[in-house]
């Protein structure tokens, strides 16, 4: 006899990856569900027996270990078997990074399942998380960014140059407060540093290092509009160790030196 566990999930409408339903169901032989369009993702991850997916004009028999998705409004119909019903745990989920981690899980448009035995312990995690719990939400959050962890290092494609010079500019943004250099940037991403500033010329307009002064540059004037910082602090805030080479660079850029930037953000403040 089938039987059905849906739990309650408060929307919390987290930003990324914001779960919305989940549960699990041990199906009667020949359970059928379908042609039904929904608003969110979901996932089905095979527990144990079998039954048949079908999307698209293509049916699929899974098994023990298979995972199937349900994009937004897609009609699909799935079927347990007579003989060996399956048993799932889905879980239903939206957010504006859903697209770009599907398509990195290699979920791209004609893809709709995958065998994911190697998921097995999340989704036993999954069916273990109590609801209406205040930890609910967020530990369902963090089970399906693991779970996409796990599914991403899976289908790992090689890298491109765009991806290099993405992660180049990323990792400019988080440390430009510290001792930056390309040659670091390029041994920790395991390409050549010439071939690296190449690259983020190509793509980005200037030199790894121009970037890495605008960045530290406009913090600089941001700091200088806001903040109580000294010169000397918002220098070393932003990456400067010697104040007097911060303000020439400075005033290279903006055309005054880091004391006149503050006072005239201050007197247009005043007067507005």
């Amino acid at each position: 006899m089938g039987t059905t566990v849906e739990r309650s999930v408060l929307n919390r409408c987290f930003p990324g990856l914001n779960p919305i339903t989940y549960g699990e169901e041990q199906c009667e032989p020949s359970h059928s569900y379908g042609y039904a369009s929904r608003e969110y993702y979901l996932i089905h991850y095979v527990i144990s027996g079998k039954g048949i997916f079908a999307r698209g004009g293509k049916t699929h028999a899974l098994y023990r270990g298979c995972l199937f998705l349900i994009r937004p409004g897609e009609l699909t119909f799935y079927q347990a078997d007579e003989k060996n019903p399956w048993e799932y745990v889905w879980i239903g989920f939206d957010g504006s990074l859903c697209p770009e981690l599907l398509e990195a899980a290699g979920f791209s448009d004609g893809v709709c399942w995958k065998e994911a035995s190697q998921l097995a312990g999340a989704f036993e995690e999954l069916r273990a998380v109590p609801d209406r719990q205040p930890s609910t939400e967020l530990t369902l959050c963090s089970l399906l960014y693991e779970i996409f962890g796990i599914l991403c290092a899976q289908d790992a494609s090689p890298r491109t140059p765009r991806d290099y010079v993405a992660r180049t500019a990323d990792y400019i943004r988080a440390n430009y407060a510290l001792p930056v250099s390309i040659e670091s940037i390029a041994s920790m991403l395991g390409i050549d540093r010439r071939y690296l500033s190449r690259i983020f010329l190509r793509e980005m307009g200037e030199t790894p290092k121009e970037f890495l002064v605008r960045v530290r540059l406009n913090r600089a004037a941001e700091l200088l509009k806001t903040s109580a910082c000294t010169v000397t602090e918002t220098a070393r805030s932003v990456g400067y160790d010697d104040v007097y080479n911060f303000s020439k660079i400075f005033k290279k850029k903006y055309g005054i030196s880091p004391v006149y930037y503050r006072k005239a953000a201050a007197d247009r403040d005043q007067k507005e």
